[in-house]
C-alpha cells in the first residue's frame, strides 16, 4: 500500500490557485438555507475533484459527479483497507477502519466470503416475513404518539425508535437494551463531541454487550438473524469469531442511525411543502417513488466509507494520485443534472431514479431491501392514521445535527 502522504495533482493546484481557496472542513458545516444538505457545494462552479481537510486533519480528495462517484465505490482501485502504518484517516482517534474483522474494511475476496453469509437473511425475498413484524411496530410506536397527544415529536418518539426496535425484532434482541444500542451506534458516526474517551468506552460496552449476546444464545438458543451468524461460525467455520461479533455490531450500526435519520427527513421534505403530503394522502399508491425520491433527495450523509487509492486513477473530474483518501458525495452523485431531471426538484412522481443512497458494487448495502420496507410501511402507515399531519413549528426553524457524518433532525415536532 503506498505512503498516506496526500500529493496534490496538477489540475487541483491549478484550481486552487485561481480560487486562492483552502480546503473546506469536513464534514461540512451546515447552514439554515441548507436544509440538512449543503447544495451550495455542489453547483456547477465547483471543482468535480477538490481536496478537503477530515476531522482528523488529514487531507482527502472529494468526489462530486455520478460517474466519478459510481467509480469509486465499485473500482478495486479504491480500497477499504485502512489498515497499515501511516493510513490516512476520518477521525484521529481509533475507530471501526482500523478493526481488521469488520465487513466493512475488506476488499474482495475477502469481503465477498463474509458478504455471502449476511447476505442470505436480507434478500428481498424476505419482505412477507418482515413485512407483519414491522407494521406491528409501526403501530405500537403510533399508538404511543397517539396516547402522548399533539405536539409530538417524530424524531425522537418514532423515526429514532423503529429501525432498531425492527433489528432488535429480527435478531430476536430484548427491548430494554435498544437505549444503550442507540448510544453506542451514535457514537461511531461522531466526528467531534465525542472524546477518545468516549469512543473507547463505548465500543468496549459494545463489543461486550455483543459476546454476552452471543454467549447467552450458544445456552439459549433463540430464532433470530444472531442465532444464523451463530451457527455460521460454530457449525459451519464460515467466520472466526472475531468476525461473528463484528457481523452482529455491524448489523446494529447499519441498521439504526441512516435508516432513521433519513425517515425523519423525508416526513420533513413531505411536510414543508403542505401540497406534497396532501398528494400522497390522496393516492397512496405514490408510496414507493416517494420513498425512492427521499432516499434521493434527503441523503442523510455524504455518505460511503472513506476510500484509499491503491494506485493513480483517472476520473473524468480529475487524476488522483496512489496513497490518497477519497471521499465522494452521494448528495451530489443523486442531483446530477447528467443523471436526473430538475434534479433539485423534489418529484414524488420521477419514474428514473437510479439514486447511489445505499452505495453500489461490492459494498452495496445489504440491508437495503429491509431499509426501503421499513420506509415504505412508516409513511404508508402515517398517511392513513394522520391525513392532517403537519409541523408544529416553521420549516425554517428545524436543526440538524451538526459534526457528525449523519444529518439527523435534533426534533421534529408535529401536529395533526
Amino acid at each position: 500500500m503506498p505512503g498516506a502522504a496526500l500529493v496534490t495533482g496538477r489540475f487541483l493546484a491549478e484550481y486552487e490557485q485561481m480560487t486562492e481557496s483552502v480546503p473546506e472542513a469536513f464534514p461540512f458545516p451546515l447552514e439554515p438555507a441548507d436544509l440538512g444538505t449543503p447544495t451550495r457545494l455542489y453547483g456547477p462552479d465547483r471543482c468535480p475533484v477538490s481536496q478537503i481537510r477530515l476531522p482528523s486533519g488529514d487531507l482527502a480528495y472529494f468526489v462530486l459527479g455520478y460517474d466519478d462517484v459510481e467509480t469509486v465505490l465499485k473500482d478495486r482501485r479504491f480500497s477499504r483497507n485502512f489498515r497499515y502504518p501511516g493510513a490516512p484517516r476520518m477521525v484521529k482517534e481509533t475507530d471501526l477502519s482500523s478493526n481488521p474483522d469488520a465487513i466493512v474494511n475488506l476488499d474482495p475476496p475477502e469481503h465477498t466470503r463474509l458478504r455471502r453469509i449476511i447476505a442470505g437473511s436480507f434478500r428481498p425475498r424476505h419482505a412477507a416475513a418482515w413485512r407483519p413484524v414491522i407494521q406491528k411496530i409501526v403501530d405500537g410506536l403510533l399508538d404511543d404518539v397517539t396516547a402522548g397527544g399533539p405536539p409530538a415529536d417524530l424524531a425522537a418518539g418514532f423515526a429514532e425508535l423503529l429501525p432498531i426496535s425492527v433489528m432488535c425484532e429480527l435478531l430476536d434482541i430484548p427491548p430494554e437494551d435498544k437505549p444503550n444500542l442507540i448510544d453506542w451506534t451514535g457514537i461511531f458516526f461522531d466526528t467531534s463531541s465525542a472524546s477518545t474517551s468516549d469512543r473507547t468506552q463505548a465500543g468496549i460496552a459494545f463489543i461486550t454487550y455483543v459476546r454476552n449476546l452471543v454467549a447467552a444464545r450458544r445456552v439459549t438458543p433463540g430464532a433470530g438473524i444472531v442465532d444464523e451468524l451463530i451457527a455460521a461460525c460454530d457449525a459451519e467455520g464460515a467466520l472466526t469469531p472475531a468476525e461473528l461479533y463484528q457481523m452482529i455490531s455491524a448489523l446494529f450500526i447499519g441498521g439504526q442511525e441512516n435508516t432513521s435519520a433519513v425517515l425523519a427527513r423525508g416526513i420533513l421534505a413531505l411536510l414543508r411543502e403542505r401540497e406534497r403530503w396532501e398528494e400522497l394522502v390522496a393516492d397512496p399508491g405514490l408510496i414507493e417513488p416517494a420513498v425512492e425520491e427521499i432516499l434521493r433527495y434527503e441523503v442523510m450523509s455524504e455518505g460511503a466509507f472513506l476510500r484509499v487509492t491503491t494506485t493513480d486513477v483517472d476520473l473524468t473530474g480529475g487524476s488522483i494520485p496512489g496513497g490518497c483518501a477519497v471521499q465522494v458525495s452521494i448528495p451530489s452523485a443523486n442531483r446530477d443534472a447528467k443523471i436526473f431531471a430538475s434534479p433539485d426538484t423534489f418529484d414524488l412522481h420521477r419514474t428514473t431514479n437510479p439514486h447511489l443512497t445505499f452505495g453500489i458494487g461490492a459494498h452495496f448495502c445489504p440491508g437495503a431491501a429491509l431499509a426501503r420496507l421499513e420506509l415504505q410501511i412508516a409513511l404508508s402507515t402515517l398517511v392513513t392514521r394522520f391525513p392532517g399531519l403537519r409541523l408544529a413549528i416553521a420549516p425554517d426553524e428545524v436543526r440538524y445535527a451538526q459534526d457528525t457524518l449523519v444529518r439527523a433532525l435534533l426534533a421534529l415536532p408535529v401536529t395533526w
